[in-house]
């Protein structure tokens, strides 16, 4: 079955003004007349978008309403494909269509790295006034440098605005003169010092957002820890005195419990239950059978 070519987003390819000056073509107009020429285009563009097997040619003609023959004497009959195999299939190729398609892609590659770039100066502008109160003047040279340093460290995006918090934090003994600066950034390989920790470990500073989601697990956490525990909701749920003392003997099985001078040492939550009912020592002691140490 035909195999769409998904790679390819452009809903376009480039035509010739004057086809027919093809002798290939002209040899096909003559032969098959108009009809031909259409059917020639029309897999033009299917083959933009999918791999032609050899073999499927009726799906090719049921899909542009014609006879199966003429599929094939296009395919065949004048030179303006030819057939390779490719993951142990016969397709057709038409170098044509390959250096479209090659094209295409090298365009897209073009407005990928484009964008990437525009985002970079963008992300380093923003995080440049909001430490250093204005924004960067940066010359054509410094922007290649930029471009540059965001291919050799894949991360450069996300460590932006420590890098320009370090900066504006940067002090030198040997030269009370020195002004943090762009500039000076983009020179002589200072940002990859800077990031290879040369002038220090990198600081950070909490952004907006960090501070709104540190607060959020905070509020979250502090949530968590006013719940009452699951012991804490058993015991709440207890509402009489044999039951609450039956809780306490069964929480002591298998465990030890100190008793010294006739005052057991119990669990806080356990005494408060104890003192929530007014049960006394000497009747904890015997409930759970234990002797004075």
């Amino acid at each position: 079955m035909c195999k769409t070519d998904k790679k390819i987003i452009q809903p376009f390819f480039s035509h010739d003004y004057a086809p027919l000056e093809d002798k290939k073509l002209l040899k096909l107009f003559i032969t098959l007349g108009a009809e031909g020429y259409g059917i020639f285009w029309l897999i033009v563009e299917f083959m933009h978008q999918n791999t032609f097997i050899v073999g499927e040619e009726n799906l090719l003609a049921y899909k542009f309403h014609t006879d199966v023959e003429i599929i094939k004497r296009v395919m065949n009959d004048f030179q303006l494909f030819r057939i390779e195999q490719r993951d142990d299939k016969n397709v057709y190729i038409s170098d044509r269509i390959l250096r479209n398609l090659n094209y295409v892609e090298q365009k897209n590659e073009d407005k990928k790295d484009a964008a990437n770039v525009r985002w970079l100066l963008s992300a380093f502008n923003k995080a440049y006034v909001e430490f250093f109160d204005e924004e960067p003047i940066l010359k054509s040279d410094e922007i290649e440098a930029l471009k540059k340093y965001a291919k050799k460290i894949p991360d450069l995006k996300t460590k932006l605005r420590d890098i320009l918090y370090t900066l504006k934090n940067l002090r030198f003994d040997t030269d009370i003169n020195f002004k943090p600066c762009a500039n000076w950034l983009l020179k002589d390989n200072n940002l990859a010092r800077l990031v290879n920790g040369e002038f220090g470990k990198l600081k950070h500073k909490e952004s907006e957002k960090e501070i709104k989601e540190r607060q959020k697990q905070l509020e979250i956490q502090k949530t968590k820890e006013n719940q009452p525990s699951e012991i804490e909701l058993e015991i709440s749920a207890i509402s009489n005195k044999t039951d609450a003392l039956e809780y306490i003997k069964n929480f002591y099985i298998g465990k030890k419990i100190v008793v010294q001078g006739g005052k057991a040492f119990i669990v806080p939550y356990l005494r408060t239950l104890a003192n929530k009912f007014e049960i006394s020592e000497k009747e904890i002691i015997e409930s759970c059978n234990i002797k004075d140490a």
